[in-house]
């Protein structure tokens, strides 16, 4: 059994900082967050609590420190000694710790904001680093004593720190923005999005609202882009972008996933046979990615609005609702979905903003339709009760309707020149996709500003191919074995 106790969390920051950081400054600074004591800085003080031989007494003033300070002290004086690959690896082996620990329920609070409970912190993809530890160090400063758990603390080894690698692109950090958990669950998994998609370059876009521009590669072989990954992520995904909440909460998705994908490629089908002139490809790329990246779950995909067109045809390319912090204050957008996938880039652009125009023109329909929905309790019910408060919020709960947002797929074919060394060709394109984002987001600056839509955020992907038109046909196809 695992314990998360001031031991345990001790001798993981210890396992995790940077080489030419002491553990005892680290400590030392640790403790120091709340008040100052001679005793901090003491390695034998500092062992005792280490090994569980000490409680750390008289630290009452914890439980009424000037929370914004603690985190504010740990942003400035602890996270510099802890790389970002350290920060997330610090991050899932807490959560691991929670999962092993039966003496915390999990609707019990790891701190002192409600949003970490032991649930959401598990269930969470991204943190802010910063509250995250303040929260963890309230709680174990606060909660839990360390004189018992000497046995549990023991186990904390650096093997198993070591052996934890492998799960820390399960979560991600903030951005300048706080990204925190929506009560809204994602439907995806970030780790085979990460086995699939690698990040060349991203790029904040300057206007008033949060926005940025990310190109990613998937893999390259024999001087081409690789898309056999790609096709085994589409097949393992298309049950959750296809079919509702409520209808996969039918399945127990471990025991029957087999047969939840077998009868949405069935559906798929059916539906590709009734409409050939749509594939839906560019939409659940587009999903995939404001789930694994940008951490905002979906409301509905495109094909599950286009199962409500007889209630309303939404125009948009799939619903998306985003949960974060302006400064202290809880925040939320609703982000509708853009995409195209053709040969010029700036075409992609094109076609994509002549999408959000439209959206925009109709965004009190997609509103009043969500409403509807929600009101009509067609959700499951933790997932109602959840979009009721962001969507329909009242005004004792201190939100706002949810702004407009815009998340957008750009597809493109590359233009690299033929290369047979391999790993030239890998160098070379990386340097194209370089200049390709850094030259769309020019353009896509000057055509947002052309087109008056600068209060929105914008959240953009980007995507090459050796030949997008045919290649993006021929990757849904065989994925999904379209006939």
């Amino acid at each position: 059994m695992k314990k998360l106790c001031l031991g345990t969390l001790l001798r993981l920051l210890s396992d995790t900082k940077k080489e030419n950081t002491k553990q005892y400054n680290l400590l030392r600074t640790v403790l120091e967050t709340v008040k100052s004591d001679d005793r901090y800085g003491d390695e034998k003080f500092q062992g005792a609590l280490l090994s569980g031989k000490n409680n750390l007494s008289d630290y009452e003033e914890i439980s009424t420190c000037d929370k914004n300070e603690l985190v504010k002290k740990i942003r400035n004086n602890v996270v510099p000694e802890f790389s970002e690959s350290s920060q997330r690896l610090i991050i899932v082996c807490v959560r691991d710790i929670l999962k092993n620990d039966p003496s915390i329920n999990d609707d019990d609070m790891i701190g002192y904001e409600e949003e970490y409970t032991k649930q959401n912190i598990i269930s969470m993809q991204v943190f802010p680093f910063s509250d995250f530890l303040a929260n963890v160090y309230y709680y174990v400063a606060t909660s839990v004593k360390n004189i018992p758990y000497k046995k549990e603390i023991k186990e904390l080894t650096k093997d198993y720190v070591n052996g934890m690698k492998r799960y820390s692109y399960d979560v991600q950090l903030e951005t300048k923005v706080t990204y925190k958990h929506s009560k809204v669950t994602l439907t995806l998994d970030p780790e085979p999005f990460n086995e699939v998609f690698t990040e060349i370059k991203s790029l904040d876009l300057h206007f008033p609202n949060p926005s940025n521009i990310r190109i990613y590669s998937l893999d390259v072989t024999n001087s081409k882009i690789d898309y056999e990954k790609i096709k085994g992520f589409i097949s393992s995904n298309i049950g959750r972008y296809i079919y509702s909440r409520a209808m996969r909460n039918n399945y127990n998705l471990k025991k029957d996933s087999g047969d939840l994908t077998l009868k949405a490629l069935r559906a798929y089908n059916k539906r590709i046979k009734e409409d050939p002139s749509t594939h839906h490809f560019n939409e659940l790329i587009l999903y995939s990615f404001l789930e694994c990246v940008l951490g905002a779950p979906k409301i509905f995909s495109k094909m599950e609005l286009q199962d409500k067109k007889g209630v309303y045809n939404s125009v948009s390319s799939g619903v998306h609702i985003l949960s974060f912090k302006k400064g202290s204050l809880p925040f939320n957008q609703l982000v509708f979905g853009a995409t195209d996938t053709t040969d010029s880039l700036e075409c992609a652009v094109d076609n994509a903003l002549k999408q959000v125009i439209e959206i925009k023109s109709s965004v009190t329909k997609e509103f009043d339709f969500l409403e509807t929905t929600i009101l009509n309790e067609e959700f499951d019910s933790d997932t109602n009760k959840a979009l009721v408060e962001i969507i329909i919020p009242t005004k004792a709960s201190g939100l706002k309707k949810p702004d407009s947002a815009f998340g957008i797929f750009l597809g493109y074919s590359v233009s690299v020149a033929a290369e047979p060394n391999n790993a030239q060709f890998k160098e070379n394109l990386k340097r194209k996709m370089e200049t390709d984002i850094a030259s769309i987001s020019s353009y896509l600056t000057a055509k947002i500003n052309e087109l008056g839509l600068t209060y929105y955020s914008f959240y953009i992907y980007v995507l090459p191919f050796n030949n997008a038109i045919i290649d993006k046909d021929e990757i849904i196809k065989e994925s999904l074995e379209v006939n």
